[in-house]
């Protein structure tokens, strides 16, 4: 503040020296008063004027204050929006991330969607031929059917009428089933009256025969000429006639006329006696649960697995991994299946795609067909016809990159074959291998549709082609071809209701 009393001291008296005229000396000099008058006046003046600058001064500094402290806040509020602008860039950063995650994922999506689209198109093109063909061959049914009811009609009008004859007869036969009756009774009253005399003659002779056996041989050849002097020819004859009219006699009467004709003789011999007449030689007894066990001929299946009902519970995984890309491998099974189609057998799935290699069956599945996909969307068709009969069949499916070729075998037969089937393709190694089920993500995403149901027993997977050679021995049980990578030994979990019995001959197995 003293500065600025001094600088306005010095700037006064300057502004004096400026107001004095230079012809003040020359003139003659005024008096003092108003001299003195002047200069105050000029004072005030300058006072006023000093006040007004001071005023300008003070104005101009808090300007210069104000803007001072408008920068410094321009400055915080600039930092703060910096602040502001980055947290603004780090989220749309992690914004954009997100999105892009999410865009491939939804493009990962789409293309599973455009893959499963093709092959729902491609699966219903065959469903309306399927149903196109079912429908011509019910429409040929019907006219069938027409026919056979035609037939049927015609049919039933000749049995009507021949009803109607036999309806009109009804008395005649009555009249005659009574006749028959009566001449049935007649000849039953004939045959007992034969019956008795010739019963106590054979119970004589049965005598006769057990005195000969107690008095001797010399007894019994006479006593057996007397009865051959007594008997005649003509009455031998008779007595063989009436015996075989009489095959079964009464056992009851038997032992009654025994009791009452027979002359009085020991227990033992009455015993034996009834013993001669009654008993027969008895057949050896089997046991009726007694089931011989079957001759066994294809025992390198190890054990089987039992998959009892389609449900999304029910499937199997493996320990062991593919740890290299396969460029050729050979799949087989016996397989029994208890379903009217045939289900997945085996689903092969990567994180690149959930179809790498599937052996792909559905209830839908009208033809009884099988795909065999290697790299969806690329698939054939196998077929299945003669597998739904409830009974083993052995198939072997063989494939190999080098010209795209593939075999199909079925119980040693050649079913089919192609090529230009995956040429040139790997499957990658790492991924998830499922028994019993379809993965539409990697170790889930299964159908109950598309479930196994049956028995699945000696299976085995090999990285190389098999032989026809091969593939027939082993349908005949003839040993295990070398090599392979996967069997039912590497099994890790069972879920659901899958059971697995240990049995070496597939005779011999559930």
């Amino acid at each position: 503040m003293g500065s600025s009393r001094l600088a306005a001291g010095i700037l006064l008296i300057l502004i004096i020296t400026l107001q004095v005229p230079p012809s003040l000396g020359q003139r003659s000099r005024p008096t003092s008063a108003e001299t003195r008058k002047r200069l105050h006046q000029r004072l005030q003046r300058l006072d006023e004027q000093f006040r007004r600058f001071q005023e300008m001064t003070l104005t101009h500094l808090r300007s210069i204050a104000e803007s001072s402290n408008l920068s410094t806040s321009i400055d915080t509020r600039f930092h703060m929006l910096t602040r502001q602008l980055e947290s603004i860039s780090r989220e749309l950063s992690s914004f954009r991330t997100e999105a892009e995650r999410d865009l491939q994922s939804l493009k990962s999506w789409s293309h599973k969607l455009r893959r499963k689209t093709k092959r729902l198109e491609l699966r219903l093109t065959r469903t309306e031929r399927v149903m196109k063909e079912i429908s011509r061959l019910a429409l040929n049914q019907l006219h069938k059917h027409k026919a056979a009811m035609v037939n049927l009609t015609q049919e039933l009008v000749t049995h009507r009428g021949r009803i109607n004859v036999v309806e009109a007869r009804q008395g005649e036969i009555k009249v005659l089933q009574e006749a028959f009756q009566k001449q049935i009774s007649k000849l039953d009253s004939q045959v007992r009256s034969i019956q008795r005399p010739l019963l106590g003659t054979y119970l004589v002779r049965s005598e006769n025969a057990l005195n000969r056996t107690v008095q001797g041989p010399a007894f019994t050849k006479r006593k057996e000429k007397t009865r051959l002097s007594k008997d005649s020819k003509d009455e031998r004859m008779k007595n063989r006639v009436l015996l075989r009219a009489t095959r079964q006699p009464d056992h009851m009467t038997v032992a009654t006329f025994m009791q009452t004709n027979m002359p009085p003789t020991s227990q033992s011999v009455q015993e034996e006696q009834t013993n001669t007449l009654l008993h027969l030689p008895q057949r050896h007894k089997i046991p009726q649960n007694y089931t011989p066990k079957k001759a066994a001929t294809i025992c390198n299946v190890n054990s089987v697995l039992f998959f009892p009902s389609a449900s999304t519970e029910n499937y199997v995984t493996f320990r062991t991994r593919f740890l290299t890309s396969i460029h050729e491998l050979s799949i087989c099974t016996w397989l029994r299946v208890d379903a009217e189609y045939m289900g997945t057998l085996l689903s092969y799935a990567t994180e690149a795609n959930d179809n790498t290699l599937v052996l792909y069956g559905r209830r839908s599945s009208l033809l009884g067909n099988m795909d065999f996909v290697i790299g969806d969307p690329a698939y054939r068709e196998l077929t299945t016809d003669h597998m739904l009969d409830g009974q083993w069949h052995h198939i072997c499916v063989v494939w190999s990159s080098i010209e795209g070729r593939f075999w199909h075998y079925m119980d040693r037969r050649l079913i089919s074959t192609g090529s230009r089937f995956q040429k040139g393709y790997e499957i990658p190694p790492g991924g998830s291998f499922i028994l019993g089920q379809e993965q539409d993500t990697l170790g889930g995403g299964f159908d109950q549709a598309e479930a196994f149901v049956g028995r699945l027993a000696g299976f085995a997977l090999w990285t190389r082609a098999l032989s026809p050679a091969e593939v027939s021995g082993l349908a005949s049980g003839r040993g295990m071809p070398r090599g392979a990578v996967l069997t039912l030994d590497d099994v890790n979990v069972l879920h659901g209701s899958v059971k697995q019995v240990i049995c070496e001959c597939l005779e011999h197995c559930i």
